[in-house]
């Protein structure tokens, strides 16, 4: 069967309807000063910012990074009675974008009247999604077989690339190289590339440790076509050394200490809780003989689990995997992963 045909492999034209909403937003930039004013609608629960291009209502993400920008926590928000977030509310937004804040620029990622994001000091371009994909596409070219795992939310957008390469790292497990890009919507983090690994047998992906410079907006003079081109090239020169460290994991049994070895690495990478149950669920169904079977069972619950339960832990697992894969030795006593260093 062809990688393309795979669960979970996605086309371009699919991978851009899952993410059609953040691209069809546009930056609407604002000199803050004394024409902002916000107001909120008790009845309705909905946010507005009054401003020199209009009416602009906000999103739950958009208020709250607003918010969270002049130290007002989301605990607290929480803890305001619906009824009384205008007088509580209203007059601490006002103060600080009509006032301390003033001759700033504050960046609105809206959709017709609705504000998705807000984005304070956004002295920088706005890149939308389409344009990574894009230049993603001119560097690999036919060498794309398909996308692979996207995540989205207000302020980022993961996805990964698969291309054609194969290799067998195990009997009867065969990945592809591919890489994952981590793109900031709001820009205000770096984008980044990691290799990635996708293994053919159960639809899994997970990316490595291998730290790859970003790209930044902020003060970039680089393009970030060109700047793909070079950290994709960079990218899949790694992807044969993670190879090596999965079959250095193939080759090191647990099967007689298995739970003890799978209740050290959670426990050191502080996976939470109800992620722990799924987890160790995944294990009685699949069992694991080697490290190289946790390492799959990671990537299996961080590809394929909904994240409905535990919303905030969307990736850790990505990480854990990473880690085992170039930190496998073991203390024989108490089964803890030993820093190789």
């Amino acid at each position: 069967m062809k990688v393309q045909e795979l669960k979970g492999v996605l086309t371009k034209e699919q991978l851009m309807d899952q993410v059609s909403e953040y691209e069809a937003a546009e930056p609407v930039d604002i000199t803050l000063g004394e024409k902002i004013g916000f107001e909120i609608d008790d009845k309705e629960g909905i946010a507005y910012l009054q401003h020199p291009k209009g009416l602009t209502a906000l999103s739950p993400a958009a208020l709250g990074s607003l918010l969270a920008y002049t130290g007002f926590t989301k605990a607290y928000l929480k803890k305001i009675p619906k009824e009384e977030a205008t007088q509580l509310v209203t007059p601490h937004l006002n103060y600080w974008y009509g006032n301390e804040f003033s001759g700033k620029l504050l960046r609105l990622l809206t959709i017709e009247d609705t504000a998705i994001m807000a984005i304070p000091k956004a002295n920088f371009k706005h890149v939308k999604i389409s344009k990574v994909i894009n230049a993603v596409e001119n560097v690999l070219g036919k060498a794309i077989a398909g996308y692979h795992k996207p995540w989205i939310s207000p302020t980022a957008f993961h996805f990964s690339v698969l291309t054609p390469r194969e290799v067998e790292v195990a009997k009867d497990q065969v990945f592809n190289a591919g890489i994952r890009v981590a793109h900031s919507i709001t820009g205000e983090v770096s984008t980044n590339v990691s290799p990635y690994l996708f293994n053919q047998w159960c639809a899994n992906g997970a990316t490595t440790e291998h730290a790859i410079q970003g790209w930044k907006r902020r003060n970039q003079k680089e393009d970030i076509g060109i700047w793909l081109q070079r950290t994709i090239t960079e990218a899949s020169k790694l992807f044969d050394k993670e190879v090596e460290s999965l079959r250095t994991l193939a080759g090191i049994k647990v099967d007689k200490d298995t739970s003890q070895v799978l209740d050290s690495v959670l426990a050191q990478s502080m996976v939470p809780r109800g992620l722990q149950k799924e987890v160790r669920n995944t294990l009685i169904d699949d069992g694991a003989k080697d490290l190289f079977d946790l390492y799959n069972i990671f990537t299996k619950v961080d590809t394929h689990s909904d994240f409905s339960d535990h919303p905030n832990s969307r990736g850790i697992l990505d990480r854990v995997a990473a880690h085992l894969a170039n930190h496998s030795k073991l203390c024989p006593v108490c089964h803890k992963l030993l820093d190789e260093d």
